[in-house]
C-alpha cells in the first residue's frame, strides 16, 4: 500500500476526484497528521478450528469468545486475507474498524478501541513520541517506493535531491511525504534550511506544481500517474529509496500482548497475513486488479506498470534493517522540530513474533 516506474506512458488516467482523494489518503497512511476516518464493524465468521504454523499457538489456546479488534485502512488487510483465502475458519472473531490514515487510527488506539492495526514508519515514531503504549509486532516492505520527487512542468535542472538547493519544494508537513523530504535532503547533505518549503495538503501539490508556486514536490501513486498524464513535460527526478518509505507495521497495544487469549489470536492472525503475502507474491495480478484498478482507479495498463515497478511485499524480522533507518528518521523529525525530544526507536519493536513470521514466510 513503491518503485522504478516507467513514467513514459501516453494514455491519460482519469480518476474520479472523490475516489482519488480517498485512495490517496490511504497511500499516505504512514504520515498524514490530519485525515478523515470512518469506523465500521465487520465480524469474521467464527469457527471451532484454526490454522497456524506457530506450534505454541493452538486453537485450544484461544479462549472461546475471543475478539480481536483490528484497525484497517480502506479494507487493505481484509482484501489481502480474502484474496489469499485466509479469512475463513477462525476460532476467534475479528472486528474491523476502517480508517483513512495512520493518525486517526492512533487516536482510536488512544481511546482503547483497538487491539491491533497497521501503520507506516512516521506514525509509529509519532506514537512513541506521544508515549502511546503501542509497539510494532511485525513489518513488511515492498522492494521500491511509490513516493517520488516530481518537478513542475518544463523543469529540467532538478535531477535529484542535490539539485533542490534554493528551490521551492512542496510537501505535506508531518506526513510520510515530509519523511521523504527529510531523508532525501539528508542523503544529499542538505537540510530544510537549504530549500523553501511549500507546505500543502498532498492533494494540492499537483496544482502548486502546475501553477509554478513550487519547483518540485513529493508525489505518490496514484496521484503521480494522474499528474504526469496531464503534464507531459514534468518528470520524476528521483524515487524515495529509504526502507522507512516503503515499510508498514502491524502494531498492537501492550494490553493485547499481556492478554494470553488476544495474543494467541494475534499470532494466528499474523500467520494468516504472512501466508497471504506469500500467496500474492505468486499471484501479482490479483493485487493489480483489486488494489491498483478497483481502489486506486488506474487503467489496467498503468496498474500493471505500477504493480510491476513496486514489487510484491514481504515480511521481515524486527527490527532488522529497518531499525537503524527508523532511528535516523526519528532524529530527522526531531531536528525538524516535528517531535519535541530525541527518542530511542528500539523500543518501538517487539520481537516476540519474529520466529512465527520468519517460519511462516519460509514455508
Amino acid at each position: 500500500m513503491t518503485n522504478p516506474i516507467p513514467f513514459s506512458y501516453i494514455e491519460p488516467v482519469r480518476i474520479p476526484h472523490s475516489r482519488l482523494s480517498t485512495a490517496f489518503l490511504t497511500v499516505i497512511a504512514s504520515g498524514s497528521l490530519v485525515a478523515a476516518c470512518s469506523a465500521s464493524g465487520s465480524n469474521s465468521s467464527a469457527s471451532p478450528t484454526s490454522t497456524t504454523t506457530a506450534s505454541a499457538i493452538t486453537p485450544s489456546s484461544i479462549p472461546a469468545g475471543t475478539v480481536l479488534r483490528v484497525g484497517d485502512q480502506l479494507s487493505y488487510l481484509q482484501t489481502v486475507l480474502s484474496l489469499a483465502g485466509q479469512n475463513t475458519n477462525l476460532s476467534y472473531t475479528v472486528q474491523y474498524s476502517s480508517f483513512v490514515g495512520g493518525p486517526p487510527m492512533l487516536q482510536a488506539f488512544q481511546a482503547g478501541a483497538l487491539d491491533a492495526g497497521f501503520v507506516g514508519s512516521t506514525p509509529l515514531i509519532f506514537a512513541q513520541a506521544a508515549q502511546q503504549p503501542i509497539v510494532a509486532v511485525a513489518g513488511w516492505a515492498t522492494p521500491h517506493s511509490t513516493y517520488g520527487l516530481v518537478t513542475k512542468p518544463g523543469e529540467t535542472s532538478i535531477k535529484g535531491w542535490a539539485n533542490v538547493k534554493g528551490k521551492k519544494v512542496a510537501y505535506q508537513q508531518g506526513t510520510a511525504g515530509e519523511a521523504v523530504v527529510l531523508e532525501g535532503l539528508n542523503s544529499a547533505g542538505l537540510t530544510l534550511s537549504d530549500i523553501t518549503p511549500v507546505l500543502l495538503p498532498q492533494t494540492q501539490i499537483a496544482s502548486a506544481l502546475q501553477g509554478g508556486s513550487a519547483d518540485a514536490g513529493v508525489e505518490v501513486e496514484p496521484l503521480t500517474s494522474e499528474y504526469l498524464a496531464s503534464n507531459p513535460t514534468a518528470n520524476v527526478a528521483t524515487l524515495a529509496g529509504a526502507i522507512t518509505d516503503r515499510s508498514d507495521y502491524v502494531i498492537a497495544t501492550q494490553s493485547t500482548l499481556t492478554n494470553p487469549g488476544k495474543k494467541a489470536a494475534l499470532a494466528d492472525y499474523l500467520t494468516r497475513l504472512v501466508k497471504s503475502f506469500n500467496y500474492l507474491r505468486s499471484h501479482p495480478d490479483l493485487v493489480t486488479q483489486a488494489v491498483y484498478e478497483k481502489q486506486y482507479g488506474l487503467t489496467p495498463q498503468r496498474a500493471a506498470e505500477v504493480q510491476a515497478a513496486t514489487g510484491s511485499a514481504s515480511f521481515f524480522a524486527l527490527p532488522g534493517e529497518v531499525g537503524p533507518a527508523q532511528q535516523r528518521l526519528a532524529n530527522l523529525f526531531t531536528a525538524a522540530g516535528e517531535i519535541p525530544n530525541k527518542i530511542n526507536t528500539s523500543s518501538e519493536f517487539d520481537t516476540a513474533f519474529n520466529s512465527l513470521v520468519t517460519t511462516t514466510q519460509g514455508s
